[in-house]
């Protein structure tokens, strides 16, 4: 049986892939104008790039930020996610900078999950994934590839890598070349459900020919979809209410 994971009223690793809608505005204004748009848009779960704010390495404007989430957004799960400039994001932090934001946000008991990208080493992943289950929060194990879409063999060792590092839920964002990248990564993610079902899996081929990966996790096995009600967070990204569509009739 395959591991599940409750996040308040949500339940990820069972059912229809739930849809995350990321926010990333620079500044609480804005932060206040996407939550208002979130209200008419379908979805399970929110994530905050915080890479985006700009004022996300002052602790006050951090926390003033994440207090407001929470308020508006009730039981709804968040996940914190800080990505930075070698992964992709807009965030110029070292690992050791990094970690100390993650575990400040995690002591708030504010947001519900923090994204630890497995290329901040297994030290940094351990010691964020102890301070966020001591503190009862959980952790997205994540690893992206901007340029390339790695063998079958490759992505499924490192979402085990991040399986054996305790994440509780693990995440792999590839970039395809061609057509049969996307199916390479639709068969990794196969072959998680079907041989390595410890915990929840996230893949997605990103930019427009990916686009399937996004829509097919109910086949494939993949739990989160990322959809937009706004801005996007990543090449590929379709609207939610259409991503609804495409996961509900599928």
């Amino acid at each position: 049986m395959k591991n599940i994971v409750k996040i308040r009223n949500v339940v990820f690793g069972e059912g229809i892939p739930k849809i995350c809608i990321p926010l990333t505005d620079a500044n609480i204004e804005e932060l206040s104008k996407s939550v208002n748009e979130l209200k008419s848009a379908p979805f399970d779960m929110v994530e905050w790039r915080a890479d985006f704010f700009n004022d996300i390495e002052d602790p006050q404007k951090r926390f003033q930020a994440m207090s407001f989430l929470r308020e508006q957004l009730g039981n709804t799960p968040i996940l914190f996610t800080a990505r930075t400039s070698v992964e992709g994001g807009k965030l110029d932090i070292d690992t050791e900078g990094h970690v100390k934001l993650l575990t400040s946000v995690i002591d708030t008991g504010l947001m519900d999950l923090v994204d630890v990208e497995l290329s901040r080493g297994e030290d940094a992943m351990k010691t964020i994934r102890d301070a966020a289950h001591k503190a009862g929060m959980h952790i997205i194990g994540s690893l992206h590839d901007f340029a390339s879409t790695p063998s079958k063999e490759r992505i499924v060792y490192h979402l085990c890598q991040m399986q054996k590092l305790g994440a509780d839920i693990v995440k792999y964002a590839v970039t395809p070349q061609c057509a049969r990248d996307v199916l390479t990564l639709l068969d990794a993610t196969l072959t998680m459900q079907e041989e390595h079902n410890e915990t929840p899996v996230i893949t997605m081929s990103m930019g427009g020919q990916g686009a399937v990966s996004r829509v097919c996790g109910s086949v494939f096995g993949s739990s989160i979809t990322f959809g937009t009600a706004g801005n996007s967070s990543a090449p590929g990204q379709l609207p939610a209410d259409l991503l609804s569509t495409f996961i509900n009739n599928l």
